[in-house]
């Protein structure tokens, strides 16, 4: 036994390292009291969403290229997306653009308990000589692109490039009141998983940032094509996917808008991954000074790629000339490398800048594959370590507090979201959960693809088989984590009563009530989607401000949402609550682009001074107004804002 016990002593030291680090950094679970205790104030009520009737039969798989047949579950395992918006024009972002994959859909309707204000309508795309068999919706991004003062909705597609469905004069709410407007000039074959608005260039319109998952071309989606297509060449350094795109806005009218095509400005290592997800949001505000300075207000952008490293891309351009920089995080002794920002290996398919610490340095929250055993990566929490002096070095000084907080595992994670459903100053964060949903299970299958020569990994014949009625995490639940006591997170999901054993992909939150409580919008994946109606009735205070600047100087009095501008307040306790005007930074999920501070406990009449941040042609403008908590509405100028409060509307009772 002792000759046994030696021979092997090395693998059995290695396992005993394993094992106890796995211990010291797995999240201390609450009990189902505790769990309950501290979901009690919270409470979401579920209602299920049913797309628009395309005359397409639903269906739980797609018909995919040949080469990927054997495959078919893993490639038809994206597509669901879901964002919520004021598209009608009520002044409430009370409208959901729902991307359902089982009929191919994109469908707006109007959020539960608001009326039947319309009838649910789908968009569909010209054909424009691409075969409707082959093309999918995969999300939707609203946005005033022409900046008339309406609502119109960017789709973007495996099987072809984006699309802009701008709104029209036309009176009818429904299909015929948006017409569809290419965004590229030539017809081409791209696949895209993520879209996000953000002034790059900081001439105070919006532009287009596209995240492309499978090369340029490839037909995934066409059955009769005889073309095969590559899958990733590794699972933890893979840049053989997709090129991603930057569209500048150039110009637009009531009824165009045309971009340009910037995408130069991204060398190969920023765009060649499997980008899954995008986030922008200006990081490096307070460090800039001197000749620096012109870059205050100008968004960094964030890309999630799967199979591989993500990128922080730090923004130094100017108006008409987008410019950017790597900056990485920095390795310390004891830190993998995988933990470090930008130099990871693990499959990120989610990211939202919000408010963790109260510094008013935003965190950064990614989603990975973190199942307990199985593919045993890591969420990822970046906590901004205060040093602002770093960004002048390219260097992202943000380090990984996954485990310390207890979000560092959860399941096979999709979209994340930072969100204050209580309004308590401190976010919880939402996580869409799952992959493919049946009854084989096939894990031991991917853990020996995982295991396997990188090299033959982008050859399809060289998988395992994937295909309809198997199993690789179904059956798990989303998270919602809500901060302790002790400013850990514990995800309090299984105490509200919610659904359990589903698949999803993306997450959207708004105040779509007027009523200053998040409700929450989840697009699931070959089931129906969920809207979570917030009901909670112990929650803080909060203000919410639909906060919007000047549209096309032609339209008087147009308006639309100040995409990138950032709020501010401090609490009575210090803590500092910061919030922006997204511009759909995550995987499928787009929040409503206005601007939420949770206050906690105050006065209804309680007096903060809210500082905006915002940037213009003529740079970054800043102000100062004080508020009370409600919903308000923010016209913002070149020198002042017009600010008018909007009683709450409480539409069906609660």
């Amino acid at each position: 036994m002792k000759s046994l016990l030696l021979r092997h002593a090395a693998k059995i030291a290695t396992v005993s390292m394993a094992v106890a680090l796995y211990l010291v950094a797995s999240p201390s679970h609450l009990t189902a009291e505790a769990s309950a205790d501290l979901a009690a104030p919270l409470r979401l009520s579920p209602t299920y969403l049913e797309p628009a009737d395309t005359g397409r039969p639903y269906r739980t798989i797609r018909d995919v290229n040949p080469s990927l047949r054997r495959i078919e579950a893993w490639i038809s395992s994206v597509g669901a997306g879901i964002a919520l918006a004021d598209v009608q024009g009520t002044g409430l972002p009370d409208d959901i653009c729902l991307v359902d994959p089982r009929n191919d859909s994109v469908t707006l309707m109007p959020a539960p308990q608001t009326g039947d204000r319309f009838a649910p309508f789908a968009l569909e795309p010209p054909d424009r000589g691409f075969d409707r068999r082959t093309i999918a919706p995969m999300g939707c991004l609203p946005a005033d692109a022409n900046e008339d003062g309406r609502m119109d909705l960017i789709v973007y597609y495996w099987g072809r490039t984006p699309l802009i469905f701008l709104r029209n004069e036309r009176p009818d709410f429904d299909a015929s009141g948006f017409t569809p407007v290419e965004i590229t000039d030539a017809p081409e074959i791209w696949n895209t998983n993520s879209a996000v608005l953000a002034d790059v260039d900081g001439d105070g319109h919006p532009d287009l940032v596209f995240g492309n998952y499978f090369r340029d071309g490839d037909r995934v989606l066409d059955a009769r094509s005889d073309k095969p297509v590559a899958m990733q060449h590794s699972m933890s350094r893979a840049e053989n996917g997709g090129r991603n795109r930057l569209f500048l806005w150039w110009d637009a009218t009531k009824t165009s808008v045309i971009y340009h095509d910037a995408s130069a400005a991204f060398t190969d290592e920023m765009a060649d991954g499997w980008t899954l997800a995008l986030a922008a949001r200006d990081l490096d505000d307070s460090s800039l000074s001197g000749d620096m300075q012109k870059y205050r207000g100008l968004p960094e952008i964030y890309v999630a790629n799967d199979f591989g490293s993500d990128r922080l891309l730090l923004n130094r351009s100017t108006r008409g000339t987008p410019h950017f920089k790597l900056a990485k995080g920095t390795r310390t002794l004891g830190v993998p490398r995988s933990k470090v920002l930008g130099q990871d290996s693990f499959k990120g398919m989610g990211a939202d800048f919000g408010d963790l610490v109260g510094d008013g340095r935003p965190a950064l929250a990614v989603s990975n594959i973190s199942s307990p055993y199985a593919l045993l990566e890591s969420n990822l929490l970046f906590v901004n370590d205060g040093d602002d002096t770093a960004w002048s070095r390219d260097v992202a000084p943000y380090i990984d507090r996954s485990s310390e907080y207890g979000t560092w595992t959860s399941g096979w994670g999709w979209d994340i979201k930072f969100a204050d459903l209580l309004n308590s100053g401190r976010p919880a964060i939402l996580q869409a959960i799952g992959f493919v949903k049946g009854a084989t299970n096939r894990w031991p299958e991917l853990q020996e693809l995982a295991m396997g020569n990188d090299e033959l990994l982008q050859f399809p014949a060289a998988w395992p088989r994937f295909s309809d009625g198997d199993e690789l995490s179904g059956g798990d639940h989303d998270r919602l984590f809500l901060p302790t006591v002790d400013g850990k997170y514990s995800d309090v999901w299984m105490s509200l009563g919610l659904d359990s054993e589903t698949v999803s992909r993306g997450i959207a939150t708004g105040d779509v009530y007027g009523d200053g409580r998040l409700s929450v919008a989840i697009a699931r994946q070959w089931s129906p989607s969920v809207f979570l109606r917030n009901l909670s009735k112990d929650a803080g205070q909060s203000i919410v401000v639909d906060l919007r600047v000047p549209g096309l100087p032609e339209l008087p009095g147009a308006t639309r949402p100040a995409i990138g501008a950032e709020a501010r307040v401090v609490l009575p306790g210090g803590r500092i609550v910061t919030s922006i005007v997204d511009g759909g930074s995550g995987h499928a999920g787009k929040r409503a682009p206005e601007i939420h501070l949770g206050l906690g406990k105050v006065a209804p009449d309680a007096q903060f001074d809210v500082q905006f941040k915002w940037r213009n042609a003529d740079g970054q403008q800043t102000m100062t107004m004080r508020l009370t908590p409600g919903r308000h509405r923010l016209i913002l100028g070149d020198t002042l804002a017009v600010a008018s409060q909007l009683n709450s509307r409480n539409r069906g009772g609660g």
